[in-house]
Parts: structure tokens; sequence; C-alpha cells
């Protein structure tokens, strides 16, 4: 990778306002549907920070909005809301940029964008992989649920693989601006790197990209998996009612990150989990099951954690962990997150799935 040659302003690159060189003018003009209403808002927020709305904008009778105002230094925006139907990435840069619901352009590197999207139209495997999802939460069985995530997990690694090898090809051609920048962001999402060959593969990015808060968030969780990766010892859990320590201390034990809402890890609970612990729990194994991302105040949390056990029959161990404590800690980006942990506290496996659980169980309980 070739270092930036010219850097004019070495700030982070999701910074809204910079602190260097002189600002000029933007403008996104905006369309949404005709049907949705005068008046409805549209938002634009920050990638970087989706916790605060940086400015809002009204739908005027002809469906069009604007935002306008300074940059320093190109930033990536989202822009839309749920109210107009919409969720569309930016790249806020000097000049005029056209935006709906389908396409953004006006600027160089919006342009940019638009045409490797164009180039890289992924509609074909979109339609597979639906389908594919579709017939797993239709499945009646176990088996046929298995059938359908085999098939979905061979369509989307052809699709990962055609996007990797695309986004390689974007960011050698733009090593030194924000379009290289989100194409390492997919580089890091979708090449299965581990911290180290990552933290490689940015030793010599130029600023902009090194800077850009997605891949310093990515880089964060890759580091945070390489800690409590296969062969580390587990890091305690403080949940609502207790420790993960006080669960499993001396014991083999299965960790189940989960949510209520998770279709997959209901599945994975009641085709494996249940069953294992009722298979299990008087051979050694304890079985935890690790509440997090509920949505909702405390109390819809605690009522949607309830309903799952009683819906699902889960009498295994629970802890609950609604703070993302507990996810930021093990890196987990998905879930269900199934870590097998040993007597000693030693991390045997993570990434579990399927009948891969009951063959670490058995391998670990004959050890």
């Amino acid at each position: 990778m070739k270092k930036l040659t010219q850097i004019v302003c070495s700030v982070a690159v999701m910074a809204t306002v910079a602190s260097c060189g002189s600002k000029q003018q933007f403008t996104i003009n905006g369309t949404v549907d005709a049907s949705v209403p005068e008046g409805t808002m549209v938002y634009m927020y920050n990638v970087a920070d989706y916790e605060g709305t940086l400015d809002s904008a009204a739908v005027d009778a002809e469906g069009r909005f604007v935002f306008q105002g300074e940059v320093t230094a190109p930033w990536v925006a989202m822009v839309g809301g749920r109210a107009v139907g919409m969720q569309q990435q930016v790249i806020v840069e000097p000049g005029v940029i056209s935006l709906d619901a389908e396409n953004v352009g006006g600027t160089a590197l919006n342009d940019k964008l638009t045409a490797f999207a164009r180039e890289n139209d992924m509609s074909d495997l979109q339609g597979e992989l639906r389908t594919y999802m579709e017939a797993y939460y239709a499945a009646p069985s176990a088996e046929l649920r298995a059938e359908a995530e085999r098939k979905y997990d061979s369509v989307e690694a052809i699709a990962n693989k055609r996007m990797l090898d695309a986004s390689w090809t974007l960011y050698n051609a733009n090593r030194d601006n924000l379009v290289g920048a989100l194409a390492m962001e997919q580089i890091a999402q979708l090449g299965d790197f581990t911290y180290t060959q990552m933290d490689s593969i940015l030793s010599d990015a130029a600023p902009v990209v090194k800077g850009y808060a997605p891949i310093e968030k990515k880089m964060q969780q890759l580091k945070a998996v390489e800690a409590t990766s296969a062969g580390k010892k587990y890091t305690d859990i403080q949940g609502v009612d207790g420790k993960l320590s006080d669960l499993i201390a001396g014991k083999l034990a299965l960790v189940d990150f989960y949510a209520s809402w998770c279709g997959p890890c209901r599945a994975e609970i009641k085709d494996n989990l249940v069953p294992l612990w009722e298979k299990y729990e008087k051979k050694g194994l304890v079985i935890v099951g690790l509440n997090v991302w509920e949505r909702g105040d405390a109390a819809a949390r605690k009522a949607a954690h309830e309903k799952v056990m009683a819906d699902l029959g889960i009498t295994y161990p629970q802890l609950v962990d609604s703070t993302r404590v507990a996810t930021d800690t093990y890196g987990v980006r998905g879930i269900p997150q199934i870590l097998l942990i040993d007597k000693d506290g030693t991390i045997l496996a993570r990434d579990l799935r399927g009948g891969a659980i009951e063959e670490a169980i058995v391998k670990a309980l004959k050890n």
C-alpha cells in the first residue's frame, strides 16, 4: 500500500468540523417518494455517531428536501429516516450533491461510489439469499432449518467473495480518499481477518483510511476477539443479577450470547441448547444463556427475556446484560455467539453452531 503523498489536514476523517483548511459550501438536493406527506422530516447523521442528529429538513409538496452547510474535509453521512422510507449513505464534500433512495451523485467521490454500486450489482444473489432466509424461518423442523442455512451460507460466501474482490480494486484506485476508506471498511468486514492481519494491512494506509471511524471500531472488535479466542482465559461478565464466574466456576460451560428477537438464536436454543442441557447437565456441563441486545426500557427487556424462556422451555442458568459491555468485551458482532469454556477457564471454542456444539462438548468431556 502506498502512503498518502500529500496530507493537507491530518484529522480523523469522520470529524464533522476539521481544525485546518478552508471551509467550502455543500448542498444536498434530495428527493423522496411522492407518497411521503409534505412536512415529513428527513434526518442527517454522522456515520461515526448515530446517537446525535446533525441536521434535519422538511419534505416539500414535491417530495424534495435540502441540506446545506460548510465542510472542510469530506465525511460520511446517512440521510433519510423511517418516515420517508430511505436510508442513503452520502459523502459530504464541497459541491452540489443529488440524492434519492437509489442514487447519490453530482460530486467526484459520490460519483465514484455510485459507479461502483452499479458495476457490482448483487441483486441476483440477494434474491437467492432472501429465498433461503424465508425458507429458514418457515422450516417446520431442525433438519430443514439446517438445510436452508447451509444453502444461505453457500450463496453468502459467493456474494462476499465477489464484493471483497471488487472492494480491493476500489481501494487500490482510491487509497488517499474517503472512497478508499469505505472500500477498506468493506474489506475489513468481509475478509475474515484477525486483528494482527488487519493491523498489517493498515500499517501503511493513508490517514484518511486509518482514521475512518468504522475501521477504528472494527479494529477494536477484532482486538477483543483475539483477546477472547480459543486458548485464552475467559473474561468475566457482570450481569444484572450476578457474574458469569458465579455460574461457571470449575465447570465445563457453554455460554450462549442471544436475544429474544433473534430468529437464529431461538432456533439454536430450541434445536440444540435445550436438548443438550437435558442430555449433559448431569455429566458435568453447565449452559448459560447470556441475554444481550434486548430492545426497549428495563421493563420491556425483562418481559422479553421472561417470555423467551417460557416460549422455548429454557431451564438452564441465565445472565442478563443489556449494556453491550459483554458483547464489546468478546468482540461479538452478531448473535448467536456460542462459546465453550473449560473447567479451568480456558476458552476451548467460539462461533459454535449446530452439530458442532455437541461435538465440542463430547471432546471436552473426554479430556
